[in-house]
């Protein structure tokens, strides 16, 4: 796939246009057009992924127009999705330090979850209408009879803007990583393993963390338990990076890291909190410094 991205900016923009209209049937395909515009980016700078952003901007526009769903739809799908990838790529290229643009990703989120909930004035009202009208549109109602819809959404409302911050934080890191992978894959074998291998978020946003949860824990308040939602997204890149760190400091076999993501799918949400814990405890502990293989 990489290679194909950086052949040229027809093959770069057809491949971002191409998994970004799959995406709306597997929103997870959604990465992979992400990562192409991201690769661009890294390889070639702002100017080229902004190139390939438009190019295929205009492809998602045109779409949206034969299937008269409004150019403004179109161009602000585009611009959501893109522009993001395109600033912290040109930022990871210049900086090369993860750590430098997971914090930028925590505060652009926790931002944007603070804007939200200081512009809206009732956003569990907000965010339960929006929904109730999503979710009537799929009709899930009938194909779920049982299901009970306004509690449903009387439990989700308070914490979607949190949830939905911390879905961006998801996506934009695991983009930026693939494409990360892709670049070192082409041209620097190995240097991709080697920055997973020493990413640590740092003592400050560890120390944001500790208190978000500790209020959040304490009041119940439902703004913090949002932004602690995008802590633990954040966070969750750090466990990660710490279980790659010990990896390669000791020397195991590939087939243990085999093993912890294929428990990862399994428990998806119970492994996503744990290894956001851990990921706060060694940005203070710093327990790749401290372990040392035995000779």
């Amino acid at each position: 796939m990489a290679a194909f991205i950086m052949a040229g900016p027809v093959q770069a923009s057809g491949f971002v246009l191409l998994f970004a209209v799959l995406s709306y049937f597997l929103p997870m395909l959604e990465l992979f057009s992400n990562a192409a515009i991201a690769l661009v980016t890294l390889r070639l700078g702002w100017k080229r992924g902004v190139q390939v952003g438009l190019v295929a901007s205009a492809g998602l526009v045109a779409l949206h127009l034969l299937l008269q769903a409004g150019l403004w739809s179109g161009l602000a799908s585009s611009l959501i999705k893109w522009v993001p990838v395109i600033v912290l790529a040109t930022l990871l290229a210049q900086q090369a330090s993860w750590n430098t643009v997971l914090q930028v990703i925590l505060g652009l989120a926790t931002l944007g979850v603070l804007i939200f909930h200081f512009q809206v004035t009732d956003p569990v009202t907000f965010w339960t209408g929006l929904l109730r009208g999503v979710l009537e549109q799929t009709q899930l109602q009938q194909l779920l009879p049982d299901l009970n819809l306004d509690e449903m959404l009387r439990q989700a409302a308070p914490y979607f803007s949190g949830s939905l911050a911390a879905g961006f934080v998801l996506l934009t890191v695991l983009s930026l990583m693939l494409a990360r992978h892709w670049q070192a894959a082409l041209y620097n074998p190995g240097g991709f393993r080697q920055e997973m291998a020493t990413l640590r978020l740092g003592r400050p946003p560890a120390l944001l963390a500790i208190g978000l949860i500790t209020l959040a824990l304490v009041t119940g308040q439902p703004l913090l338990v949002n932004l602690v939602l995008v802590c633990l997204a954040v966070f969750l890149f750090g466990g990660v990076a710490l279980i790659h760190g010990l990896h390669a400091r000791f020397t195991l076999h590939p087939g243990w890291l085999f093993g912890f993501y294929a428990f990862m799918l399994f428990a998806p949400f119970q492994m996503g909190i744990l290894l956001a814990a851990f990921g706060i405890i060694d940005s203070l502990a710093d327990f790749r410094s401290q372990l040392r293989p035995r000779p």
